[in-house]
């Protein structure tokens, strides 16, 4: 009777280790899906981002602004003001894209294309102007980045 319940007792070790080796899988199977959503909804924020900074871009008031800038012309102090909130806004956004980056819910190549609109962004003496008085306000990793950049057009 005692080797009877031996070999049981050792055959149902053995069927609960390949259970805890089966639900390990299911847990790293589980862990990798929720990553994948993860970063599916981060892309999908980003896409979001984007989406609003174009339209608040395509604002009367803020499409007056850009014209003006494009001519070299002198904005009087509330088309300042309000071009300063939204360049802040535009940088926030790249920031935070920046941060999501770094952990890892954006890929190198998503990421490079963001840092291409930079490129475009500081041609701008006005957007140079704004970068240099509210630069000391971001992030100092994201600081370095654009300051290479900046530097890169030069």
């Amino acid at each position: 009777m005692n080797f009877f319940v031996e070999n049981i007792a050792s055959i149902l070790q053995g069927l609960s280790a390949i259970g805890v080796i089966g639900t390990v899988f299911f847990l790293v199977r589980e862990l990798n899906e929720q990553n994948k959503v993860a970063r599916a909804n981060v892309r999908q924020n980003v896409a979001d981002s984007h989406q609003k900074m174009a339209l608040a871009g395509m604002k009367k008031d803020i499409v007056k602004i850009k014209l003006k800038l494009r001519k070299d012309e002198e904005l009087t102090e509330l088309e300042d003001a309000t071009y300063l909130s939204y360049f802040a806004v535009m940088l926030r956004s790249r920031e935070n894209q920046y941060y999501q980056y770094t952990i890892g819910m954006l890929d190198e190549e998503e990421w490079d294309s963001m840092l291409k609109s930079f490129k475009t962004l500081f041609r701008s003496k006005y957007h140079l102007k704004l970068w240099s008085f509210m630069r000391d306000t971001f992030d100092e990793e994201f600081v370095i980045i654009v300051d290479e950049i900046v530097e890169g057009l030069k």
